[in-house]
């Protein structure tokens, strides 16, 4: 055999494990546009980088037919592989969001590191219904000048919206109630670009977004119950709180 077919080889077999790993990633963890904008590339890359191009790379410089120690030489490859795919898929999987929290205004994807920095247990979100990443809501007063000093007091103390796991809670199953959650919605309208609003189809629940990678405005698809579009800001979208009440407290 040829080192050219030995890395062939070795190159189809990293192929088809690297395709079986991109598929749980995409539909599990990272489901919808949420490998785009929550992090998902990160860990991928050092996949990618080892799994499909240093290894077969290395079969093919040290393959040769009749060589001694051949056999040593590439199972030293294949841990060396499997070591680094496994160092990959696992910052992929710690960066995972585990839960998409509309608050206030804006969608955040939280993962267990933003939890742990504030304190909060990610356990918490074992109760939430629905599969891995939960998709919720933080609570707010129904007065708007309530919610407005709540959101305000939040980043006045340190303490965001988004990682007040007391008050989370599961999206509604109803269409008109989850439109009822999104009281901001004009809000995010507002902050963002003609050339943004040109691009949202009708029906859209619009958002404002923030990862740890992205931050931007997002569609809320109703039927689905997922983000479905996302469009990028260079810098984080400011806030802008209406002090105009709708209902007074």
């Amino acid at each position: 055999m040829s080192r050219w077919k030995a890395a062939s080889i070795h190159f189809l077999i990293s192929l088809i494990v690297f395709l079986g790993l991109l598929a749980l990633i995409l539909l599990l963890w990272y489901p919808g546009i949420l490998f785009n904008v929550g992090g998902g590339w990160a860990g991928l890359r050092i996949v990618i980088a080892v799994d499909l191009i240093l290894g077969p790379l290395l079969t093919l410089v040290v393959f040769k037919t009749g060589k001694p120690g051949l056999k040593f030489d590439l199972s030293c490859i294949g841990v060396f592989q499997v070591a680094c795919m496994i160092a990959g898929m696992a910052i992929v999987y710690g960066e995972r969001p585990l839960a998409v929290v509309l608050a206030y205004d804006t969608f955040y994807s939280v993962n267990t590191d933003e939890l742990l920095e504030y304190e909060r247990d990610p356990a918490i979100l074992e109760s939430i219904p629905g599969s891995y990443p939960k998709l919720v809501y933080v609570e707010l007063p129904a007065s708007t000048i309530a919610a407005d000093t709540a959101y305000l007091r939040s980043q006045f103390i340190g303490d965001p919206l988004y990682v007040q796991t007391e008050n989370y809670r599961a999206f509604p199953e109803q269409a008109e109630d989850v439109r009822a959650v999104f009281r901001r919605e004009e809000n995010a309208r507002r902050a963002a670009s003609e050339a943004i609003l040109e691009q949202v189809e009708e029906g859209c629940l619009f958002s404002r977004f923030v990862s740890s990678v992205a931050s931007g405005f997002v569609c809320f698809d109703v039927e689905s119950r997922r983000l479905n579009e996302f469009f990028e800001t260079e810098v984080a979208p400011s806030v802008v709180v209406d002090t105009e009440a709708e209902e007074q407290s």
